[in-house]
């Protein structure tokens, strides 16, 4: 019973764990008082951070940046000669042979901020899955918070975390997302980045009619009258915004182009009665191209065609206006 209890306990001294002590400092900081560390033969021992040597035994590698203690053995003591950097953090150990004795962890303070990040501009189609990210740096370690919206709507939308995934975009989508990331060493505000993130889709087109000011809710035939004063509507939501037509039977009346937000108007003089005007949406992808005219001539009752068409398709929609003769 003696022998094994003697076995059990030189067992725990072979394994025991390294001393671990955690320093916090702030940039420009001097240590204080050396890295302590006693040993049984300083011939044997050495320092490093993590695996690169700084001494070996009583020689220092880089002198200028480091010393050892004059005290006499067994300690064995490092000491940093310059205030600190940001890139003196990390581990430091002392050990003797293959045996770690001591370990320290230097850890700058430091406000949160993001030097590494997603691009500010993301473009997806319908049913992707963006990741949108923001690594976050600083100690203590930053607390980061997803918003999304435009201008100054931003909205939490109760995500933490340096990730955003975003599954199965849909056109809801498309808006500016931002991270927001602070700890509490000398942060009164957060840092921030933005992304945008643009949702590309055909052309969705819907065309709404009104014939002498009354709304038509059926939107395929319309009926009318010579003098009949005809208002169609043709809204549209895209990304990228799309060139949108208006034409009559197979003549086109005009065009309006989103690079310039101009109109183009057919020569065809026949084409001059028709008035086109183009109206905002509420949302940023949506805008409405209308034709105003009046049906005064045999050739105003047709077919009558509104064609959206981006980068990634187009679309149609179409009103046919039949001539009710008088009885």
């Amino acid at each position: 019973m003696y022998t094994s209890i003697c076995f059990l306990a030189l067992s725990s001294v072979i394994h025991a764990e390294p001393e671990r002590v955690i320093l916090e400092y702030e940039l420009g900081d001097n240590l204080q008082y050396p890295l302590y560390c006693k040993v049984g033969d300083i011939n044997k021992s050495s320092w490093k951070r993590s695996d690169v040597p700084i001494s070996a035994g009583e020689y220092v590698f880089d002198n200028k940046k480091y010393s050892l203690d004059d005290k006499s053995p067994p300690e064995y003591n490092l000491k940093l000669k310059k205030s600190l950097l940001k890139n003196d953090a990390g581990k430091y150990s002392c050990t003797e042979g293959s045996k770690e004795i001591k370990i320290y962890i230097l850890i700058a303070k430091e406000s949160a901020s993001i030097p590494k990040h997603s691009k500010s501009s993301i473009s997806s189609m319908l049913g992707d899955t963006v990741n949108l990210w923001c690594n976050a740096t600083g100690y203590p370690e930053p607390t980061v918070t997803w918003y999304a919206g435009s201008g100054e709507k931003l909205e939490s939308i109760g995500i933490s975390g340096n990730m955003l995934g975003i599954r199965n975009i849909s056109q809801s989508c498309n808006t500016i997302y931002q991270c927001q990331a602070i700890n509490s060493y000398r942060m009164k505000k957060p840092v921030v980045k933005n992304f945008t993130l643009r949702v590309d889709f055909i052309p969705d087109v819907s065309v709404g009619i009104k014939l002498n000011g009354k709304e038509i809710l059926n939107g395929g035939s319309v009926l009318g009258r010579k003098k009949d004063r005809v208002v169609l509507s043709c809204s549209i939501y895209a990304v990228p915004p799309p060139n949108v037509t208006w034409s009559r039977d197979n003549i086109t009346i005009g065009t309006y182009h989103h690079v310039n937000g101009a109109i183009e108007k057919s020569s065809n003089t026949d084409n001059f009665l028709y008035e086109l005007k183009t109206k905002a949406l509420e949302t940023k992808i949506g805008i409405t191209v209308t034709l105003d005219f009046t049906l005064d001539a045999d050739y105003t009752f047709a077919s009558y065609h509104c064609d959206a068409e981006n980068e990634v398709g187009s679309n149609r929609k179409t009103v046919k206006i039949n001539h009710v003769q008088k009885r």
